[in-house]
């Protein structure tokens, strides 16, 4: 396993992070990319533009346990999987007194089996001793893609000292996408169809000062 992270000077106006994270056990690897890049063209003004690109490949993913002949056998996989993540970040203190704060992360999640083994002996030391190939025939096939889209937008007004008012908007999104692998450009443009729930919220704080 490894890692490494790379930084500029977080005082400039425009800044960069590079972080990177590798493994390798037994026939399983895998490694994330996560750059950012964060923009402070005034005193006024920031944003930080992220993204997460994952891609890991587990040679004995748990799958299920089923009961055939008799006999209760233990299914792992082959899972082939591609996570990644936008994360937007922005805030703006239009006055001493009135800000706006906004976090949008869009995610996908794609994950397809194969290679399909039982374990049959948990304590073997050999990996080809405590696995053997397995016919798995399932009805619904565990492969499986994941959308989701979380923001929260939020307005700050100090209407007098030690009083403020506090109006939220959140939306999340989530559903399961077309089962057909991970195809970057299409799958992001899906999470923005994907089902949603907003709320809207009202806080208002008023300073009693005897």
């Amino acid at each position: 396993m490894g890692w490494y992270y790379l930084s500029s000077d977080g005082r400039r106006k425009v800044s960069f992070n590079w972080n990177v994270i590798f493994y390798r056990t037994s026939r399983s690897h895998g490694f994330a990319i996560e750059p950012s890049v964060t923009l402070r063209p005034t005193a006024s003004f920031s944003a930080e533009f992220g993204h997460l690109f994952d891609h890991g490949l587990n040679d004995a993913q748990w799958v299920t346990s089923e009961i055939r002949d008799g006999s209760t056998h233990y299914v792992f996989g082959r899972l082939d999987q591609h996570t990644s993540s936008m994360t937007i970040r922005a805030n703006y203190t239009i006055t001493p007194n009135l800000s706006v704060q906004v976090y949008a992360q869009p995610f996908v999640s794609s994950g397809d089996y194969e290679r399909f083994k039982e374990l049959v002996n948990g304590r073997a030391k050999d990996y080809d001793d405590r696995y053997a190939p397995y016919e798995y025939r399932p009805l619904v096939p565990p492969d499986f893609k994941a959308l989701s889209f979380r923001t929260t937008n939020v307005m700050r007004w100090e209407y007098k000292p030690g009083s403020a008012l506090f109006v939220v908007w959140q939306q999340a999104a989530e559903g399961p996408g077309q089962v057909n692998g991970f195809h970057y450009g299409q799958d992001f443009s899906n999470v923005f169809s994907t089902p949603a729930s907003n709320a809207f919220l009202v806080k208002l704080a008023y300073w009693l000062n005897p």
